[in-house]
């Protein structure tokens, strides 16, 4: 927003929420935000979309989303109802991020998916993941996870079971998945820039930044008077590819030089 000209406090205040994946508080915030009338309203990922979907019916609706069927949308090219925004096919890099790490880590056989039980996109996202790894031959060993109370004890199950490492779903929290794969010592892999960054091991997903060029362009239009119909629900299309190499050195994993020559982003 202050690329394109917003001064916050002088053009532009933010109410900031973060309700994690907890359904009856993201409903609250959501509530909150409406009786607050704010103009526009920005929901990242498919818990906090269905909140506000639900909160509201008339205030402008910008969110990032992993499919816009899941986010209520069914015509993306002229959106109907009062939402739109930017999607990126997450369900295939869940699946191209796990050929990256079979080759990071070729003796890997068994694979745990720790997904979360309350986010409607846990069902794309397994599919998007079944088949690859059937592709590769490896056993998925497949935990649902109601609440971020029940993390630690998943995470301990998984490293009882010997997994070879963890796909991990975002909206579980990254800085918590990120930092109990490196406690029990278990590679994690996600598609989101965050995870790697608070520890995680790889990440393959949509370029974050041009999501937020794409959200900002649409807020910026919305508080303008354009209505969210006229805004056609687009695709990312950039991705990246990111390491956390400290983190490979943490769990004695060495990878290829070759491999990181051709990932966009090494982390160390």
């Amino acid at each position: 927003m202050a690329a394109i000209g917003y001064v916050e406090g002088r053009t532009v205040a933010y109410e900031y929420r973060a309700g994690g994946t907890d359904e009856s508080r993201l409903a609250a915030q959501a509530e909150e935000l409406v009786g607050l009338k704010v103009d526009v309203i920005v929901a990242a990922l498919q818990p906090a979309i269905v909140a506000a979907r639900k909160a509201t019916t008339t205030i402008p609706i910008v969110f990032f989303a992993g499919s816009p069927e899941l986010a209520g949308v069914g015509n993306i090219a002229r959106p109907e109802g009062n939402a739109t925004g930017v999607f990126g096919a997450s369900a295939t890099l869940a699946g191209k991020a796990i050929q990256l790490f079979h080759e990071i880590k070729p003796d890997l056989k068994t694979l745990g998916v720790l997904l979360n039980a309350q986010d409607p996109f846990r069902v794309p996202l397994l599919q998007g993941i079944e088949p690859v790894a059937k592709a590769d031959q490896l056993n998925l060993v497949v935990s649902y996870v109601k609440s971020h109370d029940e993390l630690e004890s998943a995470f301990a199950k998984l490293a009882e079971q010997r997994v070879g490492g963890v796909f991990v779903q975002p909206t579980l929290g990254l800085r918590e998945l990120a930092l109990l794969g490196l406690k029990y010592r278990l590679p994690s892999i996600s598609f989101r820039r965050e995870f790697v960054e608070a520890g995680g091991l790889l990440s393959c997903g949509i370029d974050v930044a041009e999501n937020y060029r794409v959200v900002a362009d649409y807020v910026d239009q919305l508080l303008k008077g354009a209505s969210p119909s006229s805004l056609p629900v687009r695709q990312a299309i950039r991705t990246e590819v990111i390491v956390n190499q400290k983190t490979a050195r943490a769990l004695g994993i060495a990878i290829s030089s070759m491999f990181l020559a051709r990932i966009d982003e090494v982390i160390e």
